[in-house]
């Protein structure tokens, strides 16, 4: 008898009856379409885990391809949004020793199939988050009608996130994108071309009134150039617009830095993105003295330009010229695909419910480093229990705090 036969696969129904809640209760847990408490969410997360529990994929896809449209009112009014901007990708994630030299074949230690695209990491790491820091998460965004597309849209609802995107347009295929991963951690990405519509970001403006609620609009940085006339309209309705440098063209950053910097109310740059800033030191030192000093002298500024800084953590520049460091946690380092999307998604959810910025700076830094110990962006999604458990485990209980340079 295989072993498939003497170990039946969990069903729904054995998740509900091990957590003590209604088959309702698991499926709102796993697709996201009416809100669950914490406590309830817990139990049925450990009933998951204890049974080792996984929605079969064509029951998953069926349920993608039967979700309504995005409705604003759905979440508590008293929970701050964020809404990121960006296209969802399939990873195909290789674990290499080393890249192969040409004509040379490599056997890879496994291959992942995994969530890719930094918006959609964003998203998902902030809604996971959970305990005193929550977030209703969505992404706006476009995909296709194929099956990647049904797997990729379960996935992202078991994971909290909303999509935001016109099913009476969904056409092509979703892209794929080849992720090499060698024994390092350091990680070669191959994307195709994609075959989707552009991302309706104006369609949404229009729709969406964000009066009396903390929304934040998250563009990654593959986003911002071609959606950069929309951040006054998305500003004047009443949304908090904030980027990431991910993706982010050189050239356009070049020319177009000042503006950034009027835009948004939080930009994530690289320590890499910083050559790229007319006048800007290469520097992150210099650099944060710089950035300083340019936000004493603006009228206006981000509340916050951060740099993330790899394995030495980041630095913080506030609106008021004070700048923040925070170290990242020492770790194994496996993948580092997901770092920077895991630090952005952790900083924003603090940000949005009003987090001293040096906290989630530091926060923000712990979820980074967590991110690299597995393969995949978003195989690693920390509560913020978990978070606070690495952080004081490190013997950093306190945060780093706001200094003037």
């Amino acid at each position: 008898m295989s072993a498939a036969n003497d170990h039946p696969r969990a069903t729904i129904a054995d998740v509900a009856r091990v957590a003590g809640v209604a088959k309702g209760t698991v499926s709102n847990v796993l697709n996201g379409r009416a809100p669950v408490s914490d406590a309830m969410r817990e139990r049925v997360e450990a009933a998951i885990q204890s049974l080792g529990y996984s929605p079969a994929e064509t029951a998953r896809s069926l349920t993608a391809r039967k979700r309504t449209a995005f409705d604003s009112r759905r979440a508590d009014p008293a929970v701050p949004r964020l809404t990121t901007v960006g296209y969802v990708s399939v990873d195909y994630v290789a674990c290499l020793d080393r890249l192969p030299e040409r004509d040379e074949r490599l056997m890879s230690k496994e291959i992942v199939k995994a969530i890719g695209g930094p918006a959609a990491n964003v998203a998902a790491v902030a809604a996971g988050l959970g305990g005193g820091w929550p977030v209703a998460a969505s992404l706006i965004t476009c995909i296709g009608c194929d099956g990647d597309s049904d797997w990729a849209l379960a996935e992202l609802a078991s994971r909290r996130v909303e999509l935001i995107t016109p099913v009476e347009r969904r056409e092509g295929r979703l892209n794929r994108a080849l992720v090499l991963v060698e024994r390092d951690g350091r990680r070669t990405i191959i994307n195709e071309p994609s075959s989707l519509a552009e991302v309706d970001l104006r369609r949404f403006l229009e729709a969406t009134d964000p009066a009396g609620l903390t929304w934040c609009l998250h563009f990654e940085g593959y986003q911002v150039p071609p959606q950069i006339a929309a951040i006054p309209l998305a500003r004047a309705r009443g949304f908090k617009p904030t980027m990431q440098a991910t993706g982010l063209p050189p050239q356009w950053l070049r020319a177009h830095s000042a503006q950034l910097f009027l835009e948004f109310d939080v930009v994530v740059l690289h320590r890499e993105s910083l050559i790229h800033i007319e006048g800007c030191p290469a520097d992150p030192g210099d650099a944060a003295a710089w950035l300083k000093e340019r936000a004493e002298a603006s009228e206006r500024w981000p509340e916050a330009v951060i740099v993330t800084l790899g394995a030495s953590g980041a630095l913080l520049v506030a609106r008021d010229g004070r700048i923040a460091r925070a170290d990242a946690l020492p770790v194994p380092v496996q993948d580092t695909t997901g770092a920077g999307d895991a630090f952005v998604g952790t900083f924003l959810a603090f940000w949005l419910n009003h987090a001293p910025l040096d906290l989630a700076l530091q926060y923000a830094c712990a979820a980074g480093s967590l991110a690299v110990t597995r393969y995949a962006a978003q195989e690693i999604r920390p509560s913020a229990e978990r978070l606070a458990e690495a952080i004081a485990s490190q013997g950093a209980a306190s945060a780093p705090r706001l200094v003037p340079a």
